[in-house]
């Protein structure tokens, strides 16, 4: 069996290009994504997007709702999303957490079923009292009683070297990226390490970063691997997103 690689469109964010690229200007609009892996031992989820009540009420995502317009059509949400792709949310086997940004992590009660991977490094963070009051992380987005498997570093999935959450800390404390072997080569998830290409290319981070200059050695990690072979997609690229067109990967 072939791997499929399915991009699943949450909605749209827009805000000031300055609150997430230093020296930005004017206002962007970008993707919320997460994306699907079909694999012959499982299926996975990578990040699970908008929390559904984001449809009607920003009230959960606090301070942050001052700062982001939030586009999300109207009945739409990740179960149906899921649904429309052929896909049983409560049949997704594991949910890879990139990191828990409410834009990241908000779907998770509609996965009820799944594992949740994510790095040890970023759970803890999840749920420090200080980052909690900060406004950073809402534990109601994913600490629901899954199943939770904290990784340290990398982390093959299905132990064949197909599926392989790679470190790239920076952004939060312990964010990752997912790379993804498929037939047409290798693929790497780059989630919010790099929101877009021209970020990467000229190592420009968000001013509001956990650790900036631990985000650029990631961006490099990410560099090197392009430098490879490694389609690279960008967690917030709208151009990019556009050339998807909900059209599976192989």
């Amino acid at each position: 069996m072939a791997i499929k690689l399915i991009p699943i469109e949450n909605g749209w964010m827009s805000c000031e290009t300055g609150i997430m690229c230093e020296g930005g200007q004017g206002r962007s609009t970008f993707p919320v994504s997460c994306w699907v892996i079909e694999h012959e031992k499982g299926t996975v989820l990578f990040d699970s997007g908008f929390h559904p009540e984001l449809l009607s009420d920003l009230n959960r995502i606090g301070a942050a709702a001052t700062l982001f317009d939030i586009d999300i059509p109207a009945g739409q949400n990740l179960k149906k999303l899921l649904a429309d792709q052929g896909i049983d949310c409560s049949a997704i086997d594991y949910l890879v957490m990139s990191h828990l940004h409410f834009d990241h992590c908000g779907g998770t009660v509609q996965i009820p079923n799944a594992r949740i991977i994510v790095q040890k490094e970023e759970w803890e963070a999840g749920n420090d009292s200080k980052w909690i009051d900060a406004g950073v992380y809402n534990p109601a987005d994913f600490d629901l009683g899954h199943n939770i498997q904290k990784i340290e570093g990398q982390h093959d999935i299905f132990g064949d070297g197909t599926v392989v959450c790679i470190p790239t800390p920076g952004h939060t404390a312990g964010h990752q990226s997912l790379r993804v072997e498929l037939g047409s080569g290798p693929v790497v998830l780059t989630s919010d390490c790099a929101y877009w290409q021209e970020m990467l290319d000229e190592l420009l981070v968000p001013p509001h970063g956990f650790d900036r200059e631990r985000q650029k050695e990631s961006m490099k990690t990410l560099k090197s691997m392009r430098d490879l072979g490694c389609k690279l997609i960008f967690g917030h690229d709208a151009e990019q997103w556009k050339s998807f067109d909900n059209k599976s990967l192989l």
